[in-house]
């Protein structure tokens, strides 16, 4: 399983931990340092699954856009609890879509 799918599913047990509190936000800061470090310390860069779940969040918010996944998960969530909520349920939904 991808590595930052790993890390992402350890967060979920415990935002606190890792984020300091459940923000979409602040899992995306997190993500992106993961994602940097791991792609400079590797011989082959990878960029994961979250260019495809873009394209999820995209066809599921029924949108067009350069608004990324956090900014339209948030847009349409009620605070930013709920956006961090609701980033998980999509991520479920995109995975069980997409299981190979």
């Amino acid at each position: 399983m991808d590595k930052v799918y790993n890390q992402i599913q350890q967060i979920r047990q415990n935002p606190i931990i890792h984020l300091g509190k459940r923000s979409l936000h602040l899992l995306k800061a997190y993500l992106d340092g993961y994602i940097e470090y791991h792609n400079e310390i590797s011989d082959k860069p990878d960029y994961f699954f979250l260019p495809k779940f873009q394209e999820f969040v995209q066809e599921r918010y029924n949108i067009s856009t350069t608004h990324n996944w956090v900014s339209l998960i948030s847009f349409y969530s009620s605070s930013e609890e709920n956006a961090f909520d609701n980033f998980y349920k999509l991520l479920d939904e995109f995975f069980s879509e997409n299981a190979d």
